[in-house]
């Protein structure tokens, strides 16, 4: 073996404790970069498939909530009196309802005993009460048994129950309501959600509509 192979062999022993350090540093930073933005983008997923799922919700309930309205009838004058089918907090279905008669309602706490007109949007018990055009009562009511939902009682004979509508609604305005004299109605509903940084947000559909005899 000449002078030369052996300096050559001795070359190409491999790398040396300091070289492979610095690749595996090397590697790890490359790594933590592409988790990071891996990371970064199914946080910026995740949102985004919040956010269509909440505005599916909102169009959702803001479309059950303009065919009731729709359904109603705007009474300003005489002011009407409690309604006659929540009298004593109960319903008295039909003969085509299932279930047995006189099923009692559990209406609001704080629910106005009288009312000026119908719509009515009351701010202490936070209710939207309207009748359809059979003298039927629906109720919507915000924060019934938690903060974040809407619930709805349906003008139907045989509903006695508050059925939850939509939830994750913001804890402070996630329902609002203005009715003019004329019973025009304009309800703005807000949402809440967590960007990508964890900071609360919120999402609001916002709509207008009129009783049945407007």
């Amino acid at each position: 073996m000449t002078r030369a192979n052996a300096q050559d062999r001795r070359f190409q022993r491999g790398f040396t404790l300091i070289e492979m350090l610095i690749s595996m540093s090397m590697g790890l930073v490359i790594i933590a970069g592409i988790t990071m933005v891996f990371m970064s983008n199914s946080n910026v997923s995740r949102v985004i498939s919040s956010q269509t799922e909440i505005m599916g919700d909102l169009y959702l309930a803001s479309h059950l909530m303009q065919a009731g309205l729709r359904g109603s009838v705007a009474v300003t004058t005489p002011s009407p009196s409690f309604p006659a089918d929540l009298g004593s907090g109960a319903r008295k279905p039909t003969a085509l309802c299932d279930s047995p008669n006189d099923k009692s309602v559990s209406l609001p706490t704080n629910y106005p005993t009288s009312f000026p007109s119908y719509p009515y949007w009351d701010a202490t018990s936070k209710t939207l009460t309207y009748q359809d055009m059979d003298g039927n009562t629906g109720i919507i009511q915000y924060q019934r048994t938690a903060n974040d939902r809407i619930y709805w009682l349906r003008p139907d004979p045989c509903v006695w129950q508050f059925q939850e509508l939509i939830r994750d609604m913001d804890l402070n305005s996630g329902l609002a309501v203005t009715i003019s004299s004329s019973g025009e109605v304009d309800v703005t509903l807000i949402a809440a959600y967590s960007n990508e940084q964890k900071q609360s947000r919120t999402l609001s559909l916002s709509f207008k509509t009129w009783p049945r005899n407007q």
